[in-house]
């Protein structure tokens, strides 16, 4: 389900079926930005867990979809950064990502990118979601066609299938088309 703006209104007004999709979309892509943050899972996942109590104690101010995932996203780093500042477990030098306000949008456009590609190739029929899942991981079309047990000309079809699919659902995302020609 895409969130419109009858959902973020729902939300607002304290649904908690909404919250639940909001948090089950955003939760993986939270701790892997916070992992990139430090390298610590109980820290990262504390920090998002407390982003989202935080999400709905403000929910009635974050009026659109796009203020409540940069509203997630700058809870967590700063919970992680306060984290760091007083344990002083990593200090803020070592770590393995910029905390520049361009590389913080750009790491957001590239999450959402991600997800919206994820849930694009969950929509492709099963052995074509693994072809192009093994594609991704990086296999050659032999790889693939010796794993799947299949010959390397299905594993073209297949993934030839794929991509038209995934440019037709993917059409009007621009920057997600960008990212799937950089992938393949």
């Amino acid at each position: 389900m895409k969130l419109s703006e009858e959902h973020v209104k729902k939300f607002m007004n304290g649904d908690l079926k909404v919250f639940n999709k909001i948090h089950q979309d955003m939760y993986h892509s939270l701790c892997l930005y916070g992992a990139k943050i430090i390298p610590e899972e109980d820290v990262v996942d504390d920090a998002v867990q407390e982003a989202f109590i935080a999400l709905w104690d403000k929910r009635n101010s974050l009026d659109n979809i796009f203020r409540i995932k940069g509203y997630l996203y700058t809870v967590v780093r700063n919970k992680i950064i306060t984290h760091i500042r007083l344990k002083k477990t990593v200090s803020i030098e070592s770590t393995p990502i910029e905390l520049e306000e361009e590389d913080f949008n750009e790491y957001i456009l590239k999450e959402e990118a991600y997800k919206l590609l994820r849930d694009a190739i969950a929509n492709l029929p099963e052995r074509t979601q693994l072809v192009i899942n093994f594609k991704i991981g990086g296999y050659s079309n032999k790889e693939i066609a010796e794993n799947l047990e299949i010959s390397v000309n299905t594993v073209k079809t297949l993934q030839k299938a794929g991509y038209s699919k995934l440019r037709a659902q993917l059409k009007e995302n621009v920057f997600v088309l960008i990212l799937l020609t950089e992938l393949f």
